[in-house]
């Protein structure tokens, strides 16, 4: 049955009601947060020649800004503080850069994910939905507080180099501003107007960088853990399943496993270079940070390097454990067929079953290069 208000359709399928939500619904509540920001990059589901040129204009302008970094540790060699001070901008706008490149390179297989989710919760059971919505609320709270978090470590930057050119000018009576992240170019930017050019393109680059990292990290976490939803699913099914003579529902139900394996590989195919880069990345800028924090122990520089170092946590968090998630569950696919009653199916049954067991064998591969992203190597990075 459906109704022209609601847009909900009802039908009855092993005793079970499927409830089919309208399409609108879905997007508004799903991936909320990561699509935002990916469309804050200039990057979205049907190109025009306006995002085209904004998607150019952002990847570009971190580029730049990542270039101008190289430029000043170039410049400064020999001091070893200020060295580190432009490490961690330079290599954080260098993995914005990656993560934007291969977000649009692989746009098209992200965004048939996303599609093949939304049809798989709307062909769903209402109990499987309620875990799904719930997932959903849990993922969509997780990335609204990673991109507050990012936000803030942003803003701390710019807000920091506020406060120190103000300081200068109104109690030491001096001229003296900074750019908020340490970057230089290999022309003068003195000139107030040329300075103040460059103090907001380099705000707006900074915010450029957060988006391209809040919309890779938590995209990437909020289409694993939907998958790592639909695996539970499969294992709840084959273990409340008894095999009889319709082999029909059963081919449906192996169907469904090979699809969401198929989004799974297609999804850490997708991802493969970011977490690799990022877990690279990550493992030496904590170092970095490390030192600069015992530098400037008990100083007003403390909170930016503990805020810097927790965003950086977070990043690599968000690859290992949706990834040792993504691991874990599709395995344990197998040891919920290995639990049911398939030693009472018939013999054409214990065939397709054996198919699916020795497909839920293989797991889905996690492995990014030289590591894999898994809660160990999480552990090992922070170590």
């Amino acid at each position: 049955m459906a109704t022209s208000t609601s847009k909900i359709a009802w039908t009855a399928n092993d005793g079970n009601h499927r409830r089919v939500r309208s399409p609108d619904k879905e997007k508004d509540n799903f991936l909320r947060v990561q699509l935002f920001t990916m469309a804050l990059n200039g990057i979205r589901k049907h190109e025009t020649v306006s995002s085209r040129i904004y998607f150019y204009g952002c990847f570009l302008t971190m580029l730049i800004m990542d270039l101008a970094g190289v430029h000043f540790a170039y410049q400064n060699a020999g001091e070893i503080l200020l060295v580190c001070d432009c490490l961690g901008p330079t290599f954080t706008c260098f993995l914005g850069v990656v993560k934007q490149y291969y977000l649009d390179v692989h746009r098209e297989q992200l965004w048939y994910i996303i599609h093949e989710l939304r049809k798989l919760k709307q062909n769903a059971t209402v109990s499987d939905i309620e875990m799904i919505e719930k997932n959903n609320k849990i993922d969509q709270f997780l990335a609204t507080a990673y991109f507050a978090s990012a936000m803030g470590t942003g803003t701390i930057f710019i807000v920091e180099a506020i406060l120190k050119g103000t300081y200068n000018y109104f109690i030491r009576n001096c001229i003296e501003w900074n750019l908020p992240i340490a970057i230089s170019f290999p022309f003068d930017i003195s000139h107030p107007a040329i300075f103040a050019f460059f103090f907001i393109w380099c705000s707006a680059a900074t915010y450029m960088v957060v988006f391209s990292s809040v919309s890779s990290d938590a995209g990437f976490g909020g289409l694993a853990s939907n998958l790592v939803v639909h695996f539970k699913i499969l294992q709840n099914r084959f273990k409340d399943r008894r095999f009889e003579d319709n082999d029909q529902s059963l081919e449906d139900l192996i169907e469904y496993h090979t699809l969401v394996l198929k989004l799974s590989r297609r999804l850490m195919s997708s991802f493969r270079i970011i977490i690799l880069n990022n877990l690279l990345v990550a493992s030496v800028l904590l170092c970095v940070l490390g030192f600069e924090m015992v530098v400037y122990l008990g100083t007003s520089l403390m909170l930016l390097y503990i805020t810097y170092i927790t965003a950086i946590v977070i990043q690599i968090f968000f690859f290992s454990y949706y990834g040792s998630q993504l691991l874990y569950e599709s395995a344990a696919v197998g040891d919920a067929i290995y639990c049911s009653n398939w030693y009472e199916a018939t013999p054409k049954t214990r065939k397709l079953l054996l198919f699916c067991l020795k497909r839920a064998q293989v797991p889905v591969n996690t492995k990014v290069g030289i590591m894999v992203a898994s809660l160990p190597t999480f552990r090992a990075v922070l170590i």
